[in-house]
């Protein structure tokens, strides 16, 4: 079961390869992309779209990883870390208060 994956894999890959490379020949008219005032070098359109797909799946590797929500908990808890030693200085503060400095 394990070499007809590997077998099956290998053939979905060189199909892909075969796909881009056929995709690439066809579409080697070159394309300036120009976001506002900035413009980027002429390039062939199969460029712009083979670096769009590469650069999305790469995106959703980091994503499905979950990168961002560990830094976003790791603030959270850094925060709450803080929020905590404030709160624990300010009971330790108010416990040394005699209640004749409460009354004044």
């Amino acid at each position: 079961m394990r070499q007809l994956t590997q077998l099956l894999s290998g053939f979905f890959l060189l199909v892909v390869f075969a796909a881009s490379v056929t995709f690439t020949y066809y579409n080697s008219v070159p394309v300036t992309i120009g976001v506002g005032s900035w413009q980027l070098a002429p390039q062939p359109v199969s460029v712009w779209i083979i670096g769009a797909f590469v650069s999305g799946g790469l995106l959703g590797l980091l994503l499905g990883l979950g990168l961002f929500r560990q830094l976003k908990s790791r603030v959270e808890n850094h925060r709450l870390t803080k929020a905590l030693s404030d709160a624990e200085e300010e009971v330790s503060n108010l416990r040394s208060l005699s209640l004749r400095d409460i009354k004044k």
